[in-house]
């Protein structure tokens, strides 16, 4: 019997929930398999102190006004102060009138439950797909009681996830974050929240429904390299400075399991390790400052050769020899025919070379793939980032919000949909409104630090523009393809991290520096998760990078144009003067209308006043229809006569105007 119960709990899946609305009670846990608190029965409501507010989770704030959704949270470790369980929650809102069995519980006309699960590893998207289906069916039963499902849903994904070896290769990683679909919404704003995660703020994320808010948090966070698959199994530790019933309670006799330790600090660097890493620096920057740019192609066959990788294994470019011989030629060719043509006398118009673009579009797509093929493991990454209490919690409840305010958490990436979190004073550094792509914060030195600098707008105008190109339109291939593709943006933000940190490494003061932003460079050097990083021997393998952005370059118009439309999209006053475009447009545009009924009252009355000039009156009719001219004398004097008849259209004329266009009333 032990053994039975062994191995019903060995597998990533730890339990297998319903959680639903009770109309006098709350959020309550209704199932449980295996059970929540041991010894207990599979259908008891408690849950365990650590876990109190697990329903609250399961069924987030909101889900009534949607008939289904799906959620991602974390939660701590029970059994260790260094865990952290991944739960993922499908849930369904159905009409009464569709059970067969209708239990006493149930006394409104919509009943709502979320089959939830909690998993030690997190895959998020490859367990949210069989869920879906798994709630479906459970829901299409009509009967609650039977739960068999659930029970055998439990095996089953134990069996699935078991059979993957390595999950850091896995193709399940990063089902359901799609990176397409983050950069096409927030476009360069995706950089500017990936370089404000190093910061280690206090960020807020708001958006409703909630699985668009937790699947955004997730995918920015899968741009920092090894981040999902390593780097959060810590995400959701707390060490409370008090104690707090939401929050599992340790001592410090707990023992973490060695299999699950994620940081590996490294000895301090003595003074003689100081002096090589600066030597090693230095004759970086000078091998920086002989290189030259005199020919460009010379310069793309050099980012094309092979160098040493970090396991003494080589790294090839992703372009092939043949295809890299191929275009040299043409480029060849169309040299020569460009000097038959000066030759031959045949200039032509003094347009701008787009050959010369493509080429350096080629230069940084290989500069940057060579680099992206540098595994992160050998360079000390993942960065620590969540961890000694700094949170990822991808949606929390309002009943956690106390907890935030503790002075152990350091700082969070926080998931909320109700407007209370956004209302709470000193909760968030900065707020991000997904929906909109709002991004708010009232520090002004932050907003410093998360100035983008011409090289990052030139980098996310790279990324922007190759995703907006592979845009796509099946379910069959969409986001399957390498350039512009979920994998190729990874890579790109893979190649930005290994700059960034190389580039970190430099003196203060060079000018490599501020291609990143001096002042975000020094924050970044104060956060814990860096500190950390750079404890670790591994961390000088960088060294062999090239330091500098790989955007870096002359300024040109374009650059003016990326700096205009990122102002517009990103500073109040930006804002603020786009507001004010659209509704000049729109009292334009009523202007315009009001103004053209005016002139065209107005080009009535002339042509009445012309007719009646021109053409011959009626016997026994009056010349002019204002009563005014009948009381004066006629008169045989041409130019008194003008006088008279040309007064009333006119004043017509204007007083059409003034009543259709107010502005031009004096």
């Amino acid at each position: 019997m032990e053994e039975e119960t062994k191995k019903k709990t060995e597998g990533p899946i730890l339990h297998v929930l319903v959680v639903g609305f009770h109309h006098k009670r709350g959020c309550q846990v209704e199932y449980s398999f295996p059970p929540l608190i041991r010894d207990a029965s599979v259908d008891g409501n408690e849950c365990p102190p650590g876990w109190k507010y697990l329903p609250t989770l399961a069924l987030p704030d909101g889900s009534h006004n949607f008939d289904k959704d799906t959620v991602f949270f974390h939660l701590p470790g029970l059994n260790s102060p260094d865990e952290t369980v991944f739960g993922i929650s499908c849930f369904r809102q159905i009409p009464v009138e569709k059970l067969k069995n209708r239990t006493a519980d149930i006394t409104r006309g919509t009943v709502q439950k979320a089959v939830c699960v909690l998993s030690t590893i997190p895959l998020y998207g490859h367990i949210q797909v069989k869920m879906e289906l798994i709630t479906h069916a459970y829901f299409d039963e009509g009967d609650f009681t039977k739960v068999s499902l659930l029970e055998d849903t439990y095996h089953h994904l134990n069996n699935c996830l078991n059979q993957i070896e390595d999950l850091h290769t896995a193709p399940q990683l990063f089902v359901g974050l799609s990176a397409r679909d983050l950069v096409l919404a927030l476009k360069h704003k995706a950089l500017l929240l990936y370089k404000l995660l190093l910061l280690e703020k206090k960020v807020l994320f708001f958006q409703s429904p909630v699985q668009p808010l937790c699947s955004a948090i997730l995918t920015l966070i899968s741009f920092h390299p090894g981040m999902i698959d390593k780097g959060l199994y810590q995400s959701a530790c707390i060490r409370p400075s008090r104690p707090m019933s939401p929050v599992p309670q340790f001592t410090d006799t707990n023992k973490l399991d060695p299999s699950k330790i994620v940081i590996k600090k490294g000895k301090e660097m003595s003074d003689e390790q100081k002096e090589i890493i600066e030597s090693k620096v230095e004759i970086k920057i000078n091998e920086a400052k002989e290189a030259t740019e005199e020919n460009l192609i010379k310069e793309n066959e050099f980012n094309e050769k092979k160098i040493n990788g970090l396991n003494g294994h080589k790294i090839d470019a992703d372009v092939k020899e043949n295809e890299k011989e191929n275009m040299i030629k043409d480029l060849d060719n169309e040299e020569k025919e460009e000097n038959e043509k000066l030759t031959n006398g045949d200039i032509g118009s003094l347009s701008r070379d787009t050959s010369m673009d493509i080429i350096g579009d080629t230069n940084i797509q290989n500069t940057m793939a060579t680099i992206a093929q540098i595994e992160a493991e050998t360079c000390g990454l993942p960065l620590q980032l969540f961890s000694n209490g700094y949170l990822c919690l991808p949606y929390l409840s309002l009943p956690y919000m106390d907890v935030l305010t503790d002075k152990n958490i350091r700082g969070y990436v926080l998931g909320a949909t109700n407007v209370l979190f956004k209302q709470k004073k000193n909760l968030a550094d900065v707020v991000v409104e997904l929906e909109t792509g709002l991004i708010e914060t009232l520090d002004l030195d932050l907003k410093r630090m998360l100035h983008l600098s011409t090289e990052d707008l030139r980098f996310g105008e790279f990324l922007v523009r190759h995703v907006s190109t592979g845009t796509r339109h099946d379910v069959y291939t969409d986001g399957v393809g390498w350039e512009g593709g979920d994998d190729w943006i990874r890579a790109q933000f893979h190649a930005y991290t290994l700059c960034l940190l190389r580039t970190s490494l430099l003196q203060e003061g060079s000018k490599e520096i501020d291609q990143f932003n001096k002042w975000y460079i020094a924050a970044l050097q104060e956060s814990e998760s860096y500190k950390q990083w750079l404890s670790n021997p591994l961390s000088m393998n960088v060294l062999e990078i090239n330091p500098g952005h790989p955007f870096t370059g002359q300024l040109s118009v374009s650059d003016m144009k990326l700096r205009l439309a990122h102002t517009m999209q990103t500073t109040e006053g930006g804002r603020k003067l786009n507001q004010a475009m659209v509704s000049t447009g729109r009292v334009v545009a009523t202007t315009g209308r009001a103004v053209g009924g005016a002139i065209s009252q107005a080009k009535g009355a002339l042509s009445n006043w012309w007719s009646n000039l021109t053409t011959a009156p009626p016997a026994g009719s009056a010349t002019v229809a204002d009563p005014s001219i009948e009381q004066l004398p006629t008169s045989n004097n041409a130019e008194r006569q003008d006088e008279i008849v040309n007064q009333p259209p006119v004043e017509q004329a204007l007083d059409a105007l003034e009543q259709h266009h107010p502005i031009l009333q004096v």
